[in-house]
């Protein structure tokens, strides 16, 4: 067991928790391997049951305009960067984890020659329509990833999506991992399918709505719930408003992570078209439950999910796409049971926190 790891991660936010949940089941994850970690990052809350973790929470204020919000992020930047010149040794493994803009943490970690473990998700410029934003932050987390010590992702599909973008020194396995809870019984289930992401134009929320509308005139016996928040939210519940489908969409925004098993134990299926991903909690912590995915194969989903045996995989992500997948999975009713009972067998086999922490000790204990 070494003495120490560095953990940086981008500030959370407010209208989406989900990284915070990942960073604590980071941190379960690495626990056997490290005496103390020092995790840097801002508006987090580090769950009780996590010992010696010394967190260094600083505070980020996002203001109103587009220059206020620059430069709140690059003081923000400067503090972690100051942090890591003051606790950083050379050879110390520093995390970088949902960091994919923190370059000034990232210089410093350099400058005290840390081992630098960057993590990698989706590819970004995938995601929602192309942009010179979208554009810049590609090549920053390739630049981060190409110059870092090693290169950590959840599945090999994640790097497979870069393609020849991202050239790494070492690549690392590492994924997080789902409790296994008890599954409701397949005959108490409701005809109820859900989506459980963040509301952003790379989850196409507005497209499967719009599908689902047209789904619904041929199966009015189904239900649409969405959970999660996020920039779309709002254009989300007005679509939902202007179809007139408030009495079978229902969108009940962010809920906390401990409450969210009173809510999808009634969901038949999991819908998750999207552009870009690493290898998602809510597919994996659904799929532990019997709760079989819909999912677009991109990322870590390509590796996790086996079309017709243990969920579905998506053609597309538009409305017209969407409809045709999910009216062609809900006709093979007879394969439901088979495809929920070896959703929930992939995960206790792959996805048990015993079985992450293994993982973790044989890549990121590795030269």
């Amino acid at each position: 067991m070494r003495k120490q790891c560095i953990v940086i991660t981008n500030p959370m936010v407010t209208c989406d928790r989900s990284p915070e949940v990942s960073l604590n089941k980071f941190l379960r994850v690495l626990s056997p391997l490290y005496q103390e970690f020092i995790v840097l990052s801002g508006n987090i809350v580090i769950d009780a049951d996590l010992q010696h973790i010394h967190l260094i929470d600083c505070p980020l204020r996002r203001g109103k305009s587009r220059w206020q919000r620059i430069i709140a992020i690059f003081l923000y930047q400067l503090r972690l960067a100051c942090h890591v010149l003051k606790h950083a040794e050379r050879g110390m493994p520093v995390c970088f984890w949902v960091a994919d803009k923190m370059l000034l943490p990232y210089w410093a970690a350099k400058l005290k020659r840390a081992d630098l473990r960057f993590f990698l998700y989706g590819n970004v410029t995938k995601e929602g329509s192309a942009g010179f934003l979208r554009s810049m932050s590609g090549r920053l987390i390739a630049y981060l990833a190409n110059h870092a010590d090693s290169v950590c992702v959840e599945s090999p599909g994640v790097l497979e999506e870069w393609g020849k973008d991202i050239v790494p020194r070492r690549v690392r396995l590492l994924h997080l991992y789902t409790e296994m809870g008890v599954p409701s019984p397949i005959s108490q289930r409701q005809k109820v399918v859900g989506m459980l992401c963040r509301l952003s134009a790379g989850k196409h929320a507005q497209e499967s709505i719009e599908a689902f509308v047209r789904f619904h005139q041929q199966h009015s016996d189904y239900r649409l719930e969405i959970i999660g928040s996020g920039e779309q939210e709002q254009a989300c519940r007005a679509l939902i408003a202007r179809c007139g489908a408030e009495s079978y969409i229902h969108m009940t925004g962010w809920i906390d992570h401990h409450r969210l098993g009173a809510y999808t134990a009634k969901w038949k299926y999991l819908l998750f078209p999207t552009d870009a991903e690493g290898m998602p909690n809510s597919v994996i912590e659904m799929m532990g439950q019997g709760i079989p995915a819909i999912a677009s194969p991109v990322g870590g989903l390509r590796d996790l999910i086996r079309d017709g045996e243990n969920g579905w995989l998506l053609k597309g992500t538009t409305p017209d796409e969407i409809l045709h997948d999910l009216s062609t999975v809900i006709r093979e009713q007879e394969n439901y049971a088979p495809v929920a009972q070896a959703a929930r067998r992939t995960i206790e086999s792959q996805f048990s926190l015993q079985h992450a922490q293994e993982n973790a000790l044989r890549s990121m204990t590795a030269p």
